[in-house]
């Protein structure tokens, strides 16, 4: 699993090098959603980093053994397996072992009598190395996530959903996410993998700003944005020996935003993308980047 696990590493850094060097030309060329997509494959296959090999051959011949035939006096053949050969009148096809089940098992009891400690080679030692950064990492932003929610929810109540609704309706989505006021944060944002929230600071909207702020988090709502970040944070997590995925990181989530920004001001005239940069820059001021918050 291990040497799996740093081959797809390996191999990966290098498309992650070569998409990050050819980035500007792909924004250019073509949509942040092309990206998006892009990013999402290659977490997937950092994920779960089997090898793809081809099926077993459906005939298999034996390895030759350590037996040795040699010739004895008699002209009888014998089979030898370390120090032990077959003596005249046994069987010459039946191979000898050189020590019984019972003496190696005599053999491990001394051993551990004897007081020997366990010799753990180094592929289990990075092994257990691995896994303990993995799961410090993972379970490090899983828990700020908690702290995070448990921290701003004395500080959430409920506001009128009048502008959320019409939002929800014009993109026709028939589900509907909870909506509150946060005065413990400083930009909107979606949070709840199973109950999704939106959160909105305390900041004066006008009816076409709140809108436009809606529009951006139900599009992250819509296609389950939260759980890409799960899956982006999980790649990262397996692989956070990796530099080279922490920069794939970043531009994932900078695709995602800018993914959605393309939903949002598509088929849209110069005024609207406009007002939508300016609404953006106003919600962003003295936000802070979070992991698991969109």
């Amino acid at each position: 699993m291990l040497n799996n696990i740093f081959l797809v590493s390996l191999t990966m850094s290098a498309v992650i090098v070569l998409l990050l060097i050819i980035s500007p030309f792909l924004h250019k060329r073509y949509s942040a959603k092309w990206c998006y997509i892009v990013w999402l494959v290659l977490a997937l296959r950092l994920v779960f980093p089997w090898r793809f090999e081809l099926p077993q051959a459906p005939v298999h011949l034996p390895s030759p053994s350590d037996q040795t035939i040699i010739l004895k006096q008699d002209g009888m053949p014998g089979l030898i397996m370390g120090d032990s050969h077959l003596e005249k009148g046994d069987n010459p096809f039946a191979p000898v072992s050189a020590s019984s089940p019972s003496a190696s098992s005599a053999a491990v009891n001394e051993s551990a009598s004897a007081g020997y400690i366990p010799v753990i080679n180094l592929q289990e030692l990075l092994l257990v190395v691995w896994a303990l950064g993995a799961m410090s990492f993972f379970l490090f932003h899983i828990i700020s996530y908690i702290k995070f929610r448990r921290k701003t929810k004395p500080y959430c109540r409920e506001t009128d959903r009048t502008v959320l609704d019409s939002v929800l309706n014009s993109m026709k989505i028939k589900s509907r996410p909870q909506l509150f006021r946060c005065s413990k944060i400083a930009s909107p944002m979606l949070t709840g993998f199973f109950q999704a929230a939106i959160l909105l600071p305390d900041v004066d909207y006008t009816w076409e700003e709140l809108s436009v702020v809606l529009q951006h988090e139900v599009i992250h709502y819509k296609r389950g944005d939260i759980w890409y970040k799960l899956l982006l944070l999980t790649a990262n997590s397996v692989h956070w020996f990796n530099p080279f995925v922490y920069f794939m990181i970043k531009a994932a989530n900078r695709d995602l935003e800018y993914s959605c920004d393309d939903i949002v001001v598509r088929n849209s005239d110069l005024n609207f993308r406009k007002e939508y940069s300016l609404t953006i820059l106003k919600s962003m001021q003295n936000s802070r980047t979070t992991t698991l918050h969109i």
